[in-house]
């Protein structure tokens, strides 16, 4: 079942904004036994990214988005074929929407169908709270369905670590992306919304970049896969990549110590420590 879904409206016409959550503790999660700082920016130049990059092209020329755009919308209320649309017709429409226009012209009109389902608010009739039945707290990965909460802030102060609570949102959505960010050892999910409810409340198919520990902050629940054995197989790919970019960081971390002249015993202690969290198998660390 479902489709994306994501997060709040962008400042700019065209431009995504990236939501800020915030969290005061991390979860126990595969992310890393250590307690994690927590920021209020759920997005971080360190974390790794698919190659199916979102962001706009700087050397595109989109002065015609408007009328390219208003062509889409002429072709939905006269029931065309969105077939007979280019790609960059497509990818107008998605960017005047503040969707992902990353794929294929197939994928970008499956997005604006998809798009105009919920967009009249059908988001929740279609994916009810109801049929999120499996509690995914702490080991959500690429596909899944998945409804969380989330606090939310007016605005947070990276200084003095504290911002003032706005209340509470519930977001419906389905994970498109996710990726390890080896330097702080932390998981960032893109969520495509499907519908949310509560304070500041998300258009349909927003794309929300959300780190694991505000994802897993209040439980996290999500839809059954057609096929749970496909899922399994996306999951411990996920946890080998977690895996191998710990082991990494404490191989690195042990030949520092050795480099500084501390002694084989905590050298040994912090690999071996490592090895015990990577939770890998047959990984060849350089």
């Amino acid at each position: 079942m479902g489709s994306p879904v994501l997060d709040d409206m962008s400042t700019r016409e065209g431009k995504r904004a990236f939501i800020c959550i915030s969290s005061s503790s991390s979860s126990s999660d595969e992310e890393g036994d250590e307690p994690v700082e927590d920021s209020d920016d759920d997005y971080s130049d360190e974390d790794d990214h698919d190659d199916d990059n979102d962001e706009p092209n700087e050397d595109e020329d989109h002065s015609d988005d408007e009328s390219l755009c208003n062509k889409v919308m002429r072709f939905l209320k006269e029931g065309k074929d969105l077939e007979c649309l280019s790609l960059k017709e497509c990818k107008a429409y998605l960017r005047k929407h503040g969707l992902r226009i990353s794929g294929t012209k197939l994928i970008c009109i499956q997005r604006i169908e998809e798009h105009q389902r919920l967009k009249d608010g059908n988001g929740e009739a279609l994916y009810p709270r109801s049929s999120f039945v499996i509690n995914c707290t702490g080991d959500v990965c690429k596909g899944d369905v998945v409804l969380f909460t989330q606090k939310v802030y007016q605005k947070f102060d990276k200084m003095k670590r504290h911002g003032r609570s706005l209340g509470k949102r519930v977001v419906a959505g389905r994970v498109v992306k996710e990726s390890y960010g080896a330097a702080r050892q932390q998981h960032t999910f893109t969520v495509e919304v499907i519908w949310s409810r509560g304070v500041k409340e998300l258009s349909p198919l927003f794309p929300l970049l959300v780190k694991g520990r505000n994802l897993y902050k209040m439980k996290t629940f999500r839809q059954r896969w057609s096929n749970e054995a496909e899922r399994s197989i996306v999951l411990a790919e996920k946890h080998r990549r977690g895996g191998a970019a710990r082991l990494v960081k404490v191989m690195k971390k042990s030949k520092k110590m050795t480099a500084n002249g501390e002694t084989g015993d905590n050298s040994e202690r912090v690999l071996d420590y490592g090895e015990r969290h990577a939770d890998i198998r047959g990984v060849l660390v350089p």
